[in-house]
């Protein structure tokens, strides 16, 4: 049986995860041995706290994260080295033990480094990396040493090509989206009501409470709220609600494991940009208000959204109400639920796990 090794984080964001477990679940299906491997862990102390401190700062110092995904930026290759250098002796016991036939990384921070690391140690295993930004991907994600790079679109894959990237090496493969996200064939039906679900608005927990309250004062509207991992917006939500300051019709929840229940039954997703809420949103044909983004690494990626007429982008959570009353009485919202059915939302996962079955025997 061959092995593969899987490069991702637990925390810092869903979509490497996600990606992971989609890649996995395709491979075993294939009968392969299957290690995911949280990297910021390989870098002991440090690396934790790294990873522990992902959501705080995006969240409660932005401009902070700002300034260090600026340096990832300018100096790509000492953020990789100094990687490297935390993870090494971790990575190769595990190599070890585990000898793996590939490997593949699926988050941004542990591409150049890693297949430095297979040079600097004479391995001669196969890498592959999993570009899971969709418009505009970090400079870190570049790397010119990587046997295979799959990129979840064309412009992704042009761009590249631009920069220097072998055009052999690249494949566009889509995102790999767990395959529990349903396909709709015929658009939404709006019944008695409109279901509204909130994802993570914004990076800023006071606008997050804003997008809610605000959103909460829509007639006919069930609002359902996933705060996700971060604890403060979950908290502060549930006070508002026992101060009368948010309706108690507001379903409030923290992190959820039936995220594919909520959008199959959801018609309007309001979320920051992140590449794999907005996929899964639209292969379950739903209509996407993107809000907000983590600086630098998510800016561009609302273009998806509204140059496929899906929704539209809204940063102030003052004009939320008003916008998303013209998207409903307008009739615009129809127009999206059915135009989102043409979203190309391709089975990533299925078409990497096929390309590694065909290459790794």
């Amino acid at each position: 049986m061959k092995k593969v090794m899987i490069l991702m984080a637990e925390r810092t964001g869903t979509g490497h995860k996600s990606a992971a477990n989609a890649i996995e679940k395709k491979l075993n299906n294939l009968e392969y041995e299957i290690m995911q491997v949280d990297c910021f862990t390989m870098m002991g102390k440090i690396g934790t706290l790294l990873e522990n401190s992902y959501i705080p700062i995006t969240t409660r110092c932005p401009l902070l994260f700002y300034l260090s995904y600026i340096f990832t930026q300018i100096f790509p290759n000492i953020m990789h080295l100094q990687m490297y250098l935390k993870f090494k002796n971790d990575l190769r016991k595990r190599i070890d033990e585990f000898k793996p036939d590939l490997i593949i990384s699926v988050h941004s921070m542990f591409t150049k480094s890693i297949s430095y690391f297979l040079r600097k140690e004479k391995l001669n295993i196969p890498f592959y990396i999993n570009v899971i930004d969709l418009v505009k991907p970090p400079k870190v994600w570049f790397d010119k040493n990587a046997d295979v790079i799959f990129v979840p679109t064309n412009e992704v894959k042009e761009d590249y090509i631009r920069k220097g990237m072998d055009a052999n090496k690249l494949f566009v493969s889509g995102f790999p989206i767990r395959d529990d996200i349903k396909r709709r064939k015929t658009p939404k039906e709006i019944k008695d009501k409109i279901n509204i679900l909130l994802v993570n608005p914004s990076v800023k927990l006071k606008k997050s409470i804003k997008y809610v309250k605000e959103v909460s004062k829509l007639a006919n509207a069930s609002v359902t709220v996933v705060c996700g991992r971060d604890e403060r917006m979950h908290k502060m939500l549930i006070k508002e609600q026992q101060l009368g300051n948010i309706s108690q019709d507001v379903k409030v929840y923290g992190f959820v494991n039936n995220m594919n229940e909520l959008l199959e039954n959801t018609h309007i997703l309001l979320a920051k940009a992140g590449p794999n809420m907005i996929l899964e949103a639209a292969k379950s044909a739903t209509a996407i208000v993107i809000t907000g983004h983590v600086q630098g690494q998510e800016n561009k990626n609302y273009e998806y959204v509204v140059k496929n007429n899906f929704g539209f982008k809204c940063y102030n959570p003052k004009k939320i109400y008003n916008k998303l009353n013209e998207f409903i009485t307008s009739k615009e919202l129809n127009r999206c639920l059915e135009n989102v059915l043409n979203a190309d939302c391709n089975n990533g996962a299925e078409i990497i796990a096929n390309y590694i079955s065909n290459h790794v025997k």
